[in-house]
């Protein structure tokens, strides 16, 4: 067959169409297991010993848990009932034949949505009570949060996450992640003294009491978050394109639940994620957590866990897989687990080099004491990050350049364009200038646009094993729409929002 002169080539023959398949049971399961770690909590809360004590401190480890953690405990428990209920409707719906298949898929989608829900939601009673009792102090932290979060938005040189996507990363951070791990935390001191209580040894009780309060915390806080990111993966994969994607959403958990430790923290909240010590002032607690510490800690580790995720997305192998993200959760766990280690002996020295002045002791001594305990955590990440941005890069310029030469979506002269974000902003000031904010917002839509195409052309060349690669024709034609060019006489049918997961 040949092709006359100054027509297009024929588009490259496409792969047999692989059926998708959907990340919502996987998300239930990942919630699943968050609720098992929430019920063996509760297992060692009910077996603990009596606390018995010759002083009348111990009345402190005796005291009635809070309402709040009553009422999270009961919608829980609700919640698990719920959950039960739903999926035996889907057992029962499992069998027989459906006489309609897409109000069956409607049917079950909409079972699993609540099954995730009933499942995750209560870990909301915990957030929302540390936030909106204390809003003043939210509405403080916010500026900060928001600056960094459009930061971390920036960070994606070249294609972008959806804006929703990226607020719902933060709102599950800051809510679900958040909850989760102040709920396991306050647990875990109410039922830690019964087991390790030893007055014969009481030096050796408060060392282990502290290292098995870090550990419960570090491990707990960041399972919490990797499970938010998890969830988000399975729902949201054809989003992912690399460790770029998986790296910023990360960081956008972080940044939600660092939020609510902040407001916890400045609230001198009751068992607020750790302890906070005799220095948490809200002026100190905003200086370290929304200054100093905003883009490391809880972001740099989460960013880890979503750098693991991401680089998945391009692995074939199962085994692969698994270790990539299992790294990602090892390097958080242990990252958190010496960073609250190691700053309850840097305190220490903190108040000998500094005991001059307080001021000094807040204006150098934090910034310190934070690059030596998660300083090369963020350097890991912005490392990764980079060497992300580079294989992205390289992975859209033969994407774009075939496109180019056969899609008829891209044109030779901006290839470069696209490629440069530099480029790309000053195009943007020009075109401000010019048609006001209607005529950036149709120029990034397209320029968009001509992105998420030439990323799901990289995806068919180097796709994995555990993806649907949705056919590219629908976005080539919504940048030709976009560009003003006629649209095939019969253009294909855009695939189900469901195939697109």
């Amino acid at each position: 067959m040949t092709t006359a002169p100054g027509a297009l080539p024929p588009p490259p023959p496409r792969p047999p169409a692989r059926v998708p398949r959907h990340g919502l049971p996987t998300a239930i399961v990942v919630a699943l297991v968050m609720s098992a770690a929430y019920g063996i909590a509760q297992i060692l809360f009910w077996a603990t010993p009596d606390v018995t004590s010759p002083t009348s401190l111990m009345v402190l480890w005796l005291k009635p848990l809070p309402g709040v953690f009553e009422a999270t405990r009961i919608l829980l428990l609700v919640g698990w009932g719920l959950a039960a209920v739903l999926g035996l409707s889907l057992a029962l719906r499992h069998g027989a034949p459906p006489a309609d298949p897409e109000a069956h898929a409607r049917t079950v989608r909409a079972h699993q949505y609540g099954i995730l829900a009933a499942l995750t939601l209560p870990y909301t009673t915990m957030a929302f009570h540390v936030l909106f009792r204390s809003l003043p102090l939210l509405l403080l932290c916010l500026p900060t949060t928001a600056a960094a979060l459009l930061l971390v938005h920036r960070l994606q040189l070249f294609r972008r996450l959806p804006g929703r996507l990226l607020l719902a990363a933060f709102g599950s951070g800051a809510l679900i992640a958040a909850g989760y791990g102040l709920t396991m935390n306050v647990w875990a001191w109410w039922y830690a003294p019964g087991y390790l209580l030893d007055w014969s040894t009481p030096r050796d009780t408060v060392r282990a009491l502290f290292t098995v309060g870090c550990f419960n915390s570090a491990l707990f806080t960041e399972l919490g978050k990797a499970a938010v990111v998890a969830a988000l993966y399975f729902l949201c994969r054809r989003h992912f394109d690399g460790v770029v994607s998986g790296v910023v959403l990360g960081a956008a958990v972080g940044l939600g639940f660092n939020l609510t430790e902040t407001v916890a923290y400045m609230s001198d909240y009751p068992g607020a994620l750790g302890s906070a010590g005799p220095e948490a002032q809200p002026p100190v607690e905003f200086w370290t957590r929304q200054v100093v510490g905003l883009m490391a800690v809880h972001v740099a580790f989460t960013a880890l866990v979503g750098a693991g995720f991401g680089a998945a997305r391009r692995l074939r192998e199962r085994r692969d897989r698994a270790l990539v993200v299992g790294a990602g959760v090892l390097a958080a766990v242990g990252g958190h687990f010496w960073t609250d280690i190691a700053l309850g002996q840097l305190a220490k020295q903190r108040d000998d080099w500094f005991s001059d002045s307080d001021a000094v002791g807040l204006l150098v001594g934090v910034p310190l004491m934070t690059a030596l305990t998660s300083g090369v955590f963020v350097v890991l990440y912005v490392l990764v990050l980079r060497q992300g941005l580079r294989a992205q890069r390289l992975g859209l310029t033969h994407a774009l350049h075939a496109e180019a030469a056969g899609g008829g979506a891209v044109t030779e002269p901006e290839i470069g364009l696209l490629l440069s974000p530099r480029r790309r902003l000053l195009l943007e000031l020009r075109v401000w200038r010019r048609d006001g904010v209607a005529g950036v917002r149709h120029l990034m839509r397209l320029q968009q646009a001509q992105l998420d195409l030439a990323t799901q052309r990289m995806h068919r060349d180097h796709s994995g094993a555990d993806i649907f690669v949705p056919d590219e024709r629908p976005l080539r034609d919504r940048v030709l729409e976009l560009k003003g060019a006629p649209m095939a006489p019969e253009p294909p049918a855009l695939p189900a929002r469901g195939a697109l997961s």
